[in-house]
């Protein structure tokens, strides 16, 4: 009998142990079987707790299944990234479609690289179609008799010295030889050069008005074009 009841004392401390690890059910058997070798006072109370945690543990199960459950019906955001990618992948498409059109689109840079595209002149130096193109302006204007200076210069009859000097300097700058190297700069320095000397010299510009000789200067010859 002293047997059973070491064997009992053993069974309910190894249940008591079980109880406070968690381990609910090995309890409740160790503690069943306590009582079966031998009924020790407070094993009955010790089963009787260990069963009612046994049970809560069960409902406790039934509660992680809720709570799976209710994970289950939570919604499902795993298809906002899909709606993300397709908004990026919209985006990029935006791009790549503007990007096209700026490709397509005519290129204003190249149309004004070509205008200015510059040739050489004999000096070695480049010069613009601009340049050239009021070279010849001025050369064009030289010819065709009377009031060519006035066409040279681009100004009326009626323009006054403000008026003649403002013309004269813009041509001036625009055909110096240290400026522009177009063929025949030049000689449209020079025409721009006595246009201006005759038409500020109020006296050479009224010989010039009246007999329309191109320097007054060397009047030697009879009336000019």
């Amino acid at each position: 009998m002293e047997v059973n009841k070491e064997e009992a004392a053993r069974c309910r401390d190894i249940g008591a142990a079980a109880l406070r690890s968690g381990q609910t059910a090995r309890a409740v058997k160790m503690f069943s079987k306590s009582l079966k070798l031998y009924p020790l006072p407070g094993v009955n109370a010790l089963l009787q707790q260990a069963e009612k945690k046994l049970q809560s543990d069960g409902g406790g199960s039934t509660t992680n299944n809720g709570s799976s459950s209710n994970e289950n019906t939570r919604p499902n955001y795993s298809s906002t990234p899909s709606s993300s990618s397709s908004t990026a992948n919209g985006f990029a498409s935006s791009r790549s479609s503007s990007s096209a059109s700026m490709n397509n689109a005519p290129s204003t840079t190249a149309s004004t690289t070509s205008s200015t595209t510059s040739a050489t002149g004999a000096d070695g130096r480049a010069y613009t179609p601009a340049q050239q193109q009021i070279v010849s302006h001025v050369l064009k204007a030289k010819e065709g008799g009377r009031g060519a200076h006035y066409r040279v210069l681009g100004i009326e009859r009626t323009a006054d010295e403000a008026g003649i000097k403002k013309a004269y300097r813009k041509l001036a700058l625009k055909l110096h030889p240290d400026k522009n190297s177009a063929p025949h700069a030049d000689e449209a320095f020079k025409a721009v050069g006595l246009a201006y000397a005759t038409l500020s010299d109020t006296q050479k510009r009224t010989i010039y008005d009246r007999y329309g000789e191109e320097d007054p200067d060397n009047r030697g010859g009879g009336m000019g074009g």
